[in-house]
């Protein structure tokens, strides 16, 4: 036969004292404190910084599209994002993947760039490099940098 097992109830054993809920509420306070700033001040950064990568990605299709087409390919501002001109900056746009029916790159984050606008050449080169600036409304920036080879780099 199985022999019964007792359980045994200690009094003043079950949950956490007030000291120990004290002490926990009090360290996630602490934390919340140091955490809540930090997280405030990295967001705006890291929307500049997206837009950054954007633009980088929108820089990098307009590479490969000049080497495709075997033309120039012009990037240049546009109402709500970037358009790409073939040919020239006064050329057609360019309408495909990621683009409106107007050939606008539509960019996500509320950025905004400014500074020269590379043209690409059918081997890839950027014909007209330099250094662009991605500005957003917090005052932070991050800069994306053409270089004449073609290659679209951010810090």
């Amino acid at each position: 036969m199985a022999q019964g097992r007792t359980r045994r109830r200690h009094l003043g054993s079950a949950g956490f004292s007030l000291p120990e809920l004290l002490t926990g509420i009090s360290a996630l306070g602490i934390l919340a404190t140091i955490a809540l700033p930090t997280a405030w001040t990295m967001l705006p950064a890291s929307t500049a910084h997206g837009g950054a990568r954007e633009i980088q990605a929108a820089f990098n299709q307009a590479r490969m599209i000049s080497i495709q087409t075997r033309q120039n390919v012009c990037v240049q501002a546009a109402e709500g994002g970037l358009k790409l001109r073939q040919g020239s900056c006064t050329g057609t746009p360019w309408v495909g993947q990621n683009t409106s029916d107007a050939g606008v790159i539509t960019l996500s984050n509320a950025v905004v760039p400014s500074g020269a606008w590379p043209v690409f050449t059918p081997f890839g080169t950027a014909s007209t490099s330099g250094v662009l600036t991605v500005y957003h409304a917090s005052g932070s920036s991050v800069t994306v940098t053409v270089k004449p080879s073609g290659q679209v780099t951010v810090p």
